[in-house]
C-alpha cells in the first residue's frame, strides 16, 4: 500500500485542531510517504461531497511560498484540490519541505477527509526541484542502490507522486527535450523506465510517464511556444511503443504533451485533443490510469490564441483529462476554479464529467 502503512503516531487532538507530540500506537492507519494523518481524521465520509468538493478534485494547484500562510490555506479551502504540485518557492530546506507537507496534509484531511496527491518534477538526468537522483549516474551509469535510497528519501518527506519518467525519446537531432532523456536508444529507454517505475513503487511513490504522445519530435521548447510535427506513422508508433511499455509496466499518471502532432490530430494540441487522449492513450494503450495535465496557467498550449482559458480547461476535461494543473498564480486559478463551478451546476454534461474524474481520483486515493 502507498498512502496506507502500521505505523506509530504521534498526535493528539483538541477541538479539531491537531497537534503532534504525544506518542500512541495505532496499526492500519492511512499515512502518505511519510505524513502522519491522525486518528480523528481518517474516516473517509459515506455521503458524496457536494459540487464544489467534486470538481475541486479535478484540480491539481501550485501555491506561493513556504509556509502554509492565511492566504494559501483559504486558497485551498475554496478550491478544494485533488493535489499541490511543488517547485523551488515552496522548498526552503528538507526539513522544512517535510513540515510544510505534514501541515498541507492535515489541512486536506480536515477539508475533503482525503490526502493531497504532492507532485514534483524529479527526472533522473531531467527537470529537478530538490537535486534527488543527480548523484545517481556515476560514470555516467545509473546506480539503481542510489536511485532507491533517493526515491526513499523522497517519499520520506511526504511526495507521493513523481512527475517521471520521461518517455520523451528524441527521435530528431534537436529535440527540446534530449538533455533530459537517461538512454541513447528506445530500447534503453523503455528499460530504464521500466527499472525506475518499480523503484518508485517500492518507495510507495506514483510514477508518471510523460510527454503524451512524446516530446523528442519538437526542436522548440512548449514553455515558450506550441510547437507542430508532421512525424510520420512509422515513428508515431515506436514512440507509442514507450508509453505502452510503461503503461504495462504500471505507471500510475500519463501526462499529455502541449504539442500538436498533425497524424493524430491535425487541429488540437495532444491536451485538448479527444483523439490522442481517448481515443489512442486510452483505447488503443488501453491506459486505465489518471491522465494529468501539463501547466494550463504559464505554457501557451491553446491554438492560435483563439480560445478563453476557460473554454480551454472545459475543452481539456472534455477530452478526457482526469486532473487540470494550474502550477502559477493561485488567485488566477481560484478564478478559473469559481467560472468552472458555475458552469458544472447548469450544464448536465460538464457536471457528469466533474462527477466522473472525482469517483476516479477519490477511487485511486482510497485504494492507495
Amino acid at each position: 500500500m502507498r498512502l496506507c502503512k502500521k505505523y506509530f503516531v504521534c498526535a493528539l487532538v483538541f477541538s479539531g485542531a491537531v497537534f503532534f507530540g504525544a506518542c500512541l500506537l495505532f496499526a492500519n492507519h492511512p499515512k502518505v510517504s511519510g505524513t502522519v494523518i491522525p486518528p480523528a481524521l481518517q474516516k473517509f465520509p459515506t455521503e458524496p461531497d457536494d459540487i464544489d468538493r467534486q470538481l475541486g478534485q479535478n484540480f491539481i494547484v501550485g501555491i506561493s511560498g513556504s509556509v502554509l500562510d492565511p492566504g494559501t490555506k483559504a486558497f485551498l479551502l475554496h478550491v478544494h484540490p485533488a493535489g499541490i504540485v511543488l517547485y523551488g518557492q515552496n522548498i526552503s530546506s528538507k526539513d522544512q519541505l517535510k513540515s510544510f507537507i505534514q501541515q498541507l496534509q492535515v489541512l486536506a484531511m480536515q477539508d475533503t477527509h482525503r490526502p493531497y496527491l504532492i507532485m514534483i518534477d524529479e527526472e533522473p538526468s531531467g527537470a529537478t526541484r530538490l537535486r534527488t537522483f543527480v548523484n545517481a549516474f556515476p560514470d555516467s551509469e545509473p546506480d539503481w542502490s542510489k536511485m532507491a535510497q533517493d526515491a526513499g528519501d523522497l517519499a520520506g518527506l511526504g511526495v507521493n507522486v513523481d512527475l517521471a519518467p520521461i518517455a520523451d525519446f528524441p527521435f530528431v537531432g534537436n529535440a527540446y527535450v534530449a538533455d533530459r532523456v537517461p538512454a541513447s536508444s528506445v530500447p534503453e529507454l523503455i528499460d530504464f523506465n521500466q527499472k525506475f517505475i518499480q523503484v518508485l513503487h517500492a518507495a510507495g511513490i506514483a510514477a508518471t510517464l510523460k510527454h503524451f504522445p512524446g516530446l523528442g519530435f519538437f526542436a522548440d521548447d512548449p514553455h515558450m511556444t506550441l510547437p507542430t510535427t508532421s512525424v510520420s506513422p512509422q515513428t508515431m508508433d515506436l514512440s507509442f511503443s514507450i508509453f505502452q511499455a510503461g503503461i504495462n509496466d504500471g505507471a500510475d499518471f500519463v501526462m499529455p504533451a502541449h504539442g500538436i502532432y498533425e497524424y493524430l490530430d491535425p487541429v488540437n494540441p495532444a491536451t485538448l485533443s479527444s483523439r490522442i487522449i481517448t481515443d489512442t492513450l486510452r483505447q488503443k494503450l488501453g491506459f486505465n490510469g489518471i491522465v494529468v495535465t501539463d501547466d494550463l496557467s504559464a505554457m501557451p498550449f491553446i491554438p492560435g490564441g483563439d480560445m478563453s482559458l476557460a473554454s480551454a480547461t472545459v475543452t481539456a476535461l472534455v477530452a478526457g483529462n482526469n486532473l487540470l494543473m494550474f502550477s502559477h498564480d493561485p488567485a488566477q486559478t481560484q478564478a478559473l476554479y469559481d467560472t468552472l463551478l458555475e458552469r458544472v451546476k447548469t450544464d448536465p454534461d460538464l457536471r457528469a464529467l466533474a462527477v466522473q474524474n472525482y469517483n476516479r481520483i477519490v477511487s485511486y486515493k482510497n485504494a492507495h
